[in-house]
């Protein structure tokens, strides 16, 4: 089973000092990937909610500082030998996405083939109202995002006539050093999603889910894996979850991997006989100490008794 770690990008911790800490952590530690989330403009919210605070108000200090995810990673490719470098998640309805491609493909090339491309729609209406793209159709947008990211990184000239772009001819370079492309993780586990993952996806990126829900939404998966004319078996999947020790298990209320070493592994155990073959988790609280701190224990106390 591979781990990630979500580097911290948001906040008054995220530095480059922070950035290098962890990743020398993560190399030190032989971790599988570090992964940046996605946001561009902090808005007032009208419509939306932050699904990750009861007031469903974005923290304070994010509004402050949020690193772009591609300056990261880009900087991190610099700096790392191995630990791969990915998305999760990149808003691909909120950007071109044939910029997008490029950004994949150059990732690719300057980290010698560790770019992992991990995509969800979003929720925040008031972003995408800004940036002027149509968040109600921000689902439709993904799909054609993905499908013209994939014909370009082919290198051959690409012709496109879609709801959203169109072009004849169009060549994009340089290519990505992985055939035929990085693996791209589909976010998400509505109904949308699970046919948008059964389209695209080389793997499955369920968010916040229990390994339960896992196992409920596989059924689904697999049909629309098969309907695809794609092979169900073994795909891959890849939770992301919080990690955070605590003295005791974890409480109503909180994240399956909370708590005790122990308690970790046995919660890593349940998901993977849910079928995950990766775990991402987010660090909480995000500060560079704790996180160096859970990389190391989540090395010694964890992953080495799995």
């Amino acid at each position: 089973m591979k781990f990630g770690m979500s580097i911290i990008v948001r906040g008054d911790e995220a530095t480059p000092q922070t950035f290098d800490r962890m990743a020398e952590k993560a190399e030190a530690t032989e971790l599988d990937c570090l992964w940046s989330s996605d946001h561009l403009l902090m808005l007032p919210m009208v419509h939306s909610k932050y699904p990750g605070t009861a007031d469903g108000e974005l923290p304070e200090p994010w509004k402050r500082t949020y690193y772009q995810p591609f300056s990261v990673l880009n900087y991190l490719a610099g700096r790392t030998t191995k630990v791969r470098l990915g998305t999760s998640v990149l808003v691909l309805p909120m950007r071109n996405p044939m910029e997008a491609a490029a950004q994949v493909a150059e990732l690719d090339q300057v980290s010698g083939g560790r770019a992992n491309f991990g995509v969800g729609v979003g929720w925040y209406q008031e972003e995408y109202d800004a940036l002027g793209y149509p968040f109600r159709k921000r689902g439709r947008r993904c799909n054609e995002g993905l499908e013209i990211a994939t014909r370009l990184w082919s290198g051959e000239p690409t012709d496109f006539d879609g709801e959203f772009y169109q072009f004849k001819g169009a060549r994009l370079g340089p290519r990505p050093v992985q055939r035929p492309h990085p693996p791209i993780y589909v976010g998400g586990h509505t109904p949308a999603a699970l046919k948008r993952t059964a389209r695209f996806a080389d793997v499955w990126h369920p968010f916040k889910v229990l390994p339960e829900d896992v196992v409920n939404l596989r059924p689904e998966l697999e049909r629309l894996l098969a309907a695809e004319g794609r092979d169900a078996k073994d795909f891959p999947i890849a939770p992301k979850v919080s990690l955070i020790f605590q003295d005791g298990p974890a409480s109503d209320g909180q994240p399956p991997t909370q708590g005790r070493p122990q308690d970790i592994i046995d919660t890593i155990r349940r998901f993977q006989d849910a079928g995950a073959t990766e775990m991402c988790f987010d660090i909480v609280p995000e500060t560079a100490d704790n996180a160096v701190e859970t990389m190391d224990r989540f090395a010694n106390e964890v992953r080495a008794k799995l």
